[in-house]
């Protein structure tokens, strides 16, 4: 027998989940908690094995909550099961303990089975997540050969920053109080070093940086 404590903010949603889970015989939900912090009182007083939690929760959010649980019940394996849907919060979950991490648009069978690989030792990811990630790959790839940062000086940093936020090169000749004049040196050493010759591909350079 799996025992489960399920943590979500909606009432709604554990009591119908716990109906589902509790029609497959070998799962029994021994408790349910609407936030992190209800959770880690339910784990130092209810014996359990595994925990199905949201990300997005009061008081304590779920990347939280995984942190506490590994720290404090390390032998409790954690099935996050989210609307997030995204590879910053897959990467952050299962860096903070998580062993699975499923959508809470999947299909019912598909949660019951990570439970079920999670609790041999195994990790489970969802299927869209898993799509996600090989998508970005790919494109990381694609991109490969993009200039690095490094190359560019904390200067041309700081213009290409402006760059892509619109400022024009008053703005900028404004704003770092140099003049125009050695604004329009550095855009051309940009354009040089990176080899972009358009502004919306200086702001799209800037974007994929993560300086926007």
């Amino acid at each position: 027998m799996i025992r489960i404590i399920l943590a979500d903010d909606h009432e709604m949603f554990r009591q119908g989940l716990k109906s589902l889970l509790e029609k497959e015989s070998d799962f029994k939900v021994v408790a349910q908690a609407k936030d992190g912090e209800e959770l880690l009182e339910k784990l130092a007083v209810t014996r359990a094995d595994c925990v199905v939690v949201d990300l997005s929760m009061p008081n304590m959010d779920g990347l939280t909550t995984l942190k506490e649980i590994r720290h404090k019940f390390p032998q409790i394996k954690c099935l996050v099961l989210t609307m997030q849907k995204d590879a910053e919060h897959f990467k952050h979950a299962m860096a903070s303990g998580a062993k699975g991490y499923i959508l809470k648009d999947s299909a019912f069978d598909q949660l019951a089975m990570a439970i079920k690989v999670i609790m041999r030792g195994k990790n489970f990811i969802s299927s869209a997540i898993s799509t996600l990630i090989a998508e970005q790959y790919v494109r990381s790839t694609q991109e490969g050969n993009e200039p690095s940062l490094e190359i560019l000086t904390n200067r041309e940093k700081e213009i290409l920053s402006l760059i892509a936020k619109g400022a024009a090169n008053k703005n900028i000749a404004s704003t770092l109080k140099i003049s125009i004049r050695t604004v329009e040196t550095h855009r051309s050493r940009l354009i040089h070093k990176l080899g972009i010759k358009t502004a919306a591909g200086l702001v799209k350079y800037a974007m994929s940086k993560g300086m926007v």
